[in-house]
C-alpha cells in the first residue's frame, strides 16, 4: 500500500525534496506525494507544480495514511517545523535518492534527507532529521546528531563528530578527528582543523569564529 509523503516546507529545498522523492518511487519507494506544509499558501507560484499546499505544520490534521518529511535548511527552524507535526504523533520518513552511496554498518535516523551522489562510507551514524546535499561525504567512523544540514560538496572525514543541529554551509571541510558543537555554523568553504565549541560561528581557511549565538538550543528562542 502506498503512503502518503507530505514535505515540510514549499520553498527552494523542498522542491528539491520533491525531485529527489519523485525519483526515489520512480525506483520503488511506495509513497505518492500529497503535497507541501508551508506558512505561505502561494509558495509554490510560478514553479510549474501540480501539488497543493495543504496548511501550515500547526493547522494541518495529520491523517492515518500520511508520512513525513522536512525540507528546512536551518537547523533551528527545522526543529520548529518539525515538532507540531512530531508532537501531533506524524510518522517520519527518510528520502533517500537511488543515486545515493551507503556503505557497510552505516545507521541512518527516521526523517533524514540523503540527496544524489551522498556517500556515507562505512562504520558511522547519522542521527534523525539530517539532511545531506549533493556531493557531500561523511568519511569512516563519522557520527553526526540530529537536526544537521550538511550543503553541498562538504567534507566529513574520518571519525570527525558533528553535535545536534550543525549546519555546514557548500565545501565545508572537517578534518579527520574533529568535534563541531551542537548547534554550530560552519561557513561555505572552511576547513575546521581545530574544535568547534558549541553555538559557535566560524568561517575561512583555517576556520576561526566569527560570532556566537545566545542560545544553542533552539528551544530557548
Amino acid at each position: 500500500m502506498r503512503k502518503n509523503l507530505v514535505i515540510i516546507s514549499a520553498g527552494a529545498l523542498g522542491r528539491e525534496v520533491l525531485g529527489w522523492a519523485t525519483d526515489a518511487i520512480a525506483y520503488g519507494a511506495r509513497w505518492r506525494v500529497k503535497g507541501f506544509l508551508d506558512s505561505k499558501p502561494d509558495a509554490l507560484a510560478g514553479y510549474g507544480i501540480d501539488l497543493p499546499v495543504l496548511g501550515s505544520v500547526t493547522d494541518y490534521r495529520i491523517e492515518p495514511e500520511d508520512e513525513f518529511v522536512g525540507a528546512v535548511a536551518d537547523p533551528k527552524t527545522k526543529v520548529k517545523c518539525i515538532k507540531p507535526i512530531l508532537d501531533g504523533g506524524g510518522t517520519f520518513v527518510s528520502v533517500v535518492h537511488p543515486l545515493a552511496k551507503r556503505g557497510r554498518n552505516v545507521e541512518v535516523g527516521t526523517g533524514s534527507v540523503l540527496a544524489p551522489y551522498s556517500v556515507l562510507d562505512c562504520d558511522l551514524r547519522v542521527g534523525s532529521f539530517v539532511t545531506v546535499l549533493p556531493f557531500s561525504t561523511f568519511g569512516h567512523d563519522v557520527q553526526v546528531g540530529d537536526w544537521c544540514q550538511v550543503s553541498s560538496h562538504c567534507g566529513v572525514n574520518g571519525r570527525a563528530t558533528l553535535g545536534q543541529g550543525v549546519f555546514l554551509g557548500s565545501h565545508a571541510c572537517i578534518i579527520p578527528g574533529v568535534r563541531v558543537g551542537d548547534w554550530a555554523y560552519v561557513g561555505a568553504g572552511s576547513v575546521v582543523i581545530t574544535e568547534v565549541h558549541t553555538g559557535t560561528k566560524v568561517f575561512g581557511n583555517p576556520a576561526r569564529p566569527v560570532s556566537m549565538s545566545q542560545s544553542a538550543d533552539p528551544a530557548e528562542q
